[in-house]
């Protein structure tokens, strides 16, 4: 990949790396680059935040001493710590001054910023199913019908949802893919949505906010994209609730409220709860629901009273262990 991404510009890609047995540091390869160019100076190129640890480096007052370190803009307004430097160790650093470009290597592997790979690699990566975790073919779709905060929102969800899945003994995969894909119609138009929604009530019809849950599940089913009925059944009430929810819903409502990405005031009031039981923490969301939209005047959805009355339920039966 390597090769493939420099092939059009005017780099060597070196594999002296690679035949080296044991620990490969840094600094073996510069004694060795210095030993193959001694009379060339050398410049070693770095991300900005590597400058927070470098002095944990190996070796690094010899890599110092064998190579200038050029260190590329990560963040708006870095700046480093040099209290450990001696003023000539400090010239040996220059900064290379770039627009950071907020992205991780995760994304880049998932292939959720088209365009930032060369195309070579990028078909290099497909062709031979690299870092392919099944879900390649679900992300595809996404990435056609959803904006870049909510793939993400939607990845942190399927993160977390794994996760509690892993916790209370639902199936990982499935909730993965649920998390996933239950936001998939957020970012459609009215006539979008209408397509995939039959027979919803005057509630619904003028609640826009739950429409994507109902759409969502009507999408996936149409387009034979999911016919798996636990998935379907937890995009269809990832918003509002219910009574009677199953295990694998229950997690992708609790997972849509605690994932990694949510910064709302109570988040961490509701992962402290998810973390004693999901019941603990749909009781709270769910009433905290009922209270902002009956504070604001806003329509409420039956299935959200029903799923408050149901937990509330729960509690006084004293069926939680």
């Amino acid at each position: 990949m390597c090769r493939l991404a420099f092939a059009h510009l005017n780099c060597e890609v070196s594999d002296i790396e690679l035949g080296r047995s044991g620990k490969s540091y840094t600094v073996d390869t510069l004694r060795e680059l210095k030993k193959i160019y001694p009379d060339d100076e050398l410049f070693f190129i770095i991300g900005s935040d590597m400058l927070h640890t470098f002095r944990q480096w190996y070796e690094w007052e010899e890599i110092l001493s064998l190579a200038v370190i050029c260190a590329a803009s990560r963040e708006n307004g870095f700046e480093p710590d040099w209290s450990g430097y001696t003023p000539e160790q400090r010239e040996r650093f220059v900064f290379i001054e770039a627009e950071p470009l907020e992205v991780s290597s995760t994304e880049l592997r998932r292939g959720d910023k088209p365009g930032l790979l060369d195309e070579a690699v990028t078909e290099y990566i497909e062709k031979n199913g690299l870092y392919d975790d099944g879900l390649s073919q679900y992300r595809r779709i996404l990435r056609e019908k959803l904006d870049d905060f909510r793939l993400n929102h939607s990845e942190c969800v399927s993160e977390c949802a794994a996760v509690l899945a892993e916790k209370y003994g639902a199936d990982p995969e499935k909730a993965r893919l649920a998390g996933l894909m239950h936001d998939v119609m957020k970012n459609a138009d009215s006539a979008e949505h209408f397509l995939y929604m039959n027979d919803i009530s005057a509630v619904e019809f003028n609640n826009p906010k739950v429409w994507h849950q109902i759409s969502g599940e009507g999408f996936l089913r149409a387009e034979g994209i999911v016919a798996d009925e636990e998935i379907l059944g937890a995009v269809r009430w990832h918003t509002t609730g219910r009574a009677g929810m199953t295990l694998l819903e229950k997690i992708i409502y609790v997972a849509d409220f605690i994932s990694a990405d949510r910064k709302y005031d109570d988040v961490d009031v509701v992962r402290k709860l998810a973390d004693t039981s999901l019941e603990h923490a749909i009781l709270y969301t769910s009433r905290y629901t009922v209270n902002k939209l009956a504070s604001g005047d806003m329509l409420i959805h039956p299935a959200t009273v029903e799923c408050y009355n149901d937990m509330l339920l729960h509690f006084r039966k004293g069926q939680v262990k």
